[in-house]
């Protein structure tokens, strides 16, 4: 069921949600964020001025920003939350949105960046990050891939073609195994003309553990993501336990009280991870862990949540369909669909 924007504008309007809240408060959405836009960086990704819009609309009607160890707290514990919680994630460890953070503080609103610690360590970055770069910096417009369907002419002169072919390369690669996607990138490299940096350059650089200490409050929190941002489930059993306990014990090294919360790269269950990780998780002694999944985190029946893969939305860039997530709405048209 899709609904048109003048539809959702209406069925989330303070009339109609005070009228559903009843079903509101069964559950809390959390929101996932990645990049933020910064033009002299060459970044494109959420709006500081959409996101303060999204700030103030939430504190403006009656919803209240709560933090992902609350919402953990109150799966385990059964601790009340405010009957319109909302939380919010980011992910990896980027300057741009170190930059970002204080806005949350500002506006009292609780939010944890997901920290992939080679990153902050290392200058790494990871080879997603490195494959866009390729495409962002080559002067070619066509190339001769295989995008699983064998070989075949494709032209990336356009914008919207490029961002849309390396989504496709992305996704194709995800599913090799992590030493043979570092090959095809030194491939890519050499067929697009484009040197590849061993560290991270200006647009991918990380935030620095200095920030990240000055940044941690009650509002601000970080949790591990990882070491190098691998998939996880493309790695050994001992690489992958290596990746999340390693990223845990950097973020203990380096900051006061970070967040006992597992976040995957990339996220999808059973495709990016699986129960294998999710036992590394909990043997750790990891309170929960977090998908990319899209879903509710269920607060009347927390037997319906996976503890250690919870269910998070991608942020909109669209206030009303934000509305129509961080509302009764979407989980209503979940749950047409289920019956």
């Amino acid at each position: 069921m899709a609904f048109s924007r003048a539809a959702i504008r209406t069925l989330t309007s303070s009339p109609v949600c005070c009228l559903m809240q009843p079903l509101r408060k069964r559950i809390v959405p959390i929101f996932l964020l990645h990049r933020f836009t910064d033009d002299r960086r060459n970044i494109q990704g959420h709006t500081q001025e959409h996101l303060e819009s999204v700030l103030s609309y939430l504190g403006s009607h009656g919803y209240s920003v709560v933090s992902v160890r609350e919402v953990v707290e109150s799966v385990i514990e059964g601790k009340p939350l405010p009957p319109r919680s909302v939380a919010f994630t980011l992910d990896d460890g980027f300057f741009d949105q170190a930059r970002i953070l204080p806005i949350f503080e500002r506006y009292k609103a609780p939010v944890t960046l997901f920290l992939a610690t080679d990153m902050v360590d290392h200058q790494h970055w990871s080879w997603d990050y490195k494959l866009e770069y390729l495409f962002k910096k080559t002067s070619l417009e066509t190339l001769e891939l295989d995008l699983g369907y064998g070989l075949t002419k494709v032209s990336f002169s356009q914008p919207n073609e490029k961002r849309r072919l390396v989504r496709n390369l992305k996704n194709l690669h995800k599913g090799m195994p992590n030493q043979q996607t570092e090959a095809a990138l030194l491939q890519f490299a050499e067929r697009l003309g484009v040197n590849l940096p061993s560290t991270a350059p200006e647009e991918y650089e990380p935030i620095t553990w200095d920030q990240a200490r000055n940044l941690e409050s009650p509002f601000i929190e970080f949790g591990p993501h990882s070491q190098r941002h691998v998939i996880l489930s493309r790695v050994s059993s001992e690489e992958s336990e290596r990746e999340i306990l390693g990223s845990w014990e950097a973020l203990k090294k380096n900051l006061v009280n970070p967040l006992p919360i597992f976040c995957y790269p990339s996220g999808r269950e059973g495709i990016d991870f699986g129960t294998r990780e999710q036992k590394i998780v909990e043997n750790a002694g990891f309170k929960a862990a977090l998908s990319a999944d899209p879903g509710y985190v269920d607060l009347v029946n927390p037997a319906k949540n996976n503890l250690y893969s919870l269910k998070r939305f991608s942020f909109p860039n669209d206030m009303t369909y934000f509305k129509q997530y961080c509302s009764w709405l979407e989980y209503a048209k979940e749950q047409i669909s289920i019956t």
